[in-house]
């Protein structure tokens, strides 16, 4: 089972939400990345939050694929999408609504203006729009003007299926959607990264700790084959405890999975 999973995630492209999440563990590579999106050569991320888990007692809880503060404090969120399955636009608006409160002034005066500022970024592949452009932006207007209501977030999807002339995102949506390629004339960081983040968990089990398992579905398969859940009546509850023991999930990731809180998830099943 364990060269299976091994197998599976040398061959998954970055718009793996698994394997992106490890690619985001490189402060480099994510500064990389966004210089491309957003076009600006100067940008610096100054702290990336590995396997960043928001919950709230209001909210359902999200495992960001990728948060980062940049040196404007400005925060980002990067999210990886396969499918247009349950309107990637709300789940952006989700994502933006939990981080809002989650980075909101911890203040007795309290200030709407000193709320932090974030830049929400959704890859696709496919194109969520349908225009062929490479990168869409949502800017709110007031309506029938052309006067900007800015509100602190920028939301941008990038759409991975576009054909695009311009260099850099050429590149990027090559290393993005493919298993091997790499520039690393272009961008050598995350290039670096990616040959690394392709070669981990090669040699054994003893690598395995803390892996994210990829396709839920495979290894709840997977683990029914090998004798972790025995029985039809643990169900997926028993299912994802049994791979948490085995630290083959994040408690984030089993906790997202049964639509629970990481504290909920600890109280009932561990």
């Amino acid at each position: 089972i364990l060269k299976k999973y091994h197998k599976k995630f040398r061959k998954a492209t970055l718009m793996d939400d698994h394997k992106f999440r490890k690619i985001a563990e490189s402060k480099g590579a994510v500064e990389e990345i966004l210089r491309a999106v957003l076009k600006d050569k100067e940008l610096k991320v100054i702290k990336t939050i590995i396997q960043s888990a928001e919950s709230s007692p209001v909210f359902h809880g999200v495992v960001l694929d990728c948060k980062c503060r940049l040196k404007t404090k400005e925060i980002v969120d990067i999210e990886v999408q396969n499918t247009s399955d349950d309107d990637p636009i709300y789940r952006m608006r989700y994502n933006g609504s939990i981080l809002t409160v989650e980075n909101a002034p911890k203040k007795k005066k309290f200030f709407y203006k000193n709320m932090t500022k974030l830049i929400l970024i959704m890859f696709c592949d496919f194109d969520l729009f349908k225009k062929g452009k490479p990168i869409y932006e949502i800017v709110r207007n007031v309506k029938d003007t052309i006067t900007v209501a800015d509100n602190g977030v920028r939301e941008i999807y990038v759409n991975l299926k576009a054909k695009v002339t311009d260099k850099k995102l050429k590149s990027l949506f090559k290393i993005m959607t493919t298993v091997d390629n790499v520039d690393e004339k272009e961008f050598p960081k995350l290039s670096l990264t990616k040959e690394r983040v392709n070669n981990l968990y090669v040699g054994g089990e003893e690598n395995m700790a803390g892996l994210d398992l990829m396709m839920y579905n495979d290894g709840v398969k997977a683990g029914k084959k090998a004798g972790i859940v025995e029985g039809r009546a643990e169900g997926k509850e028993g299912t994802i405890r049994d791979l948490y023991k085995k630290g083959l999930l994040t408690v984030e990731n089993a906790a997202e999975e049964l639509n629970m809180s990481v504290e909920e998830f600890k109280e009932k099943l561990i």
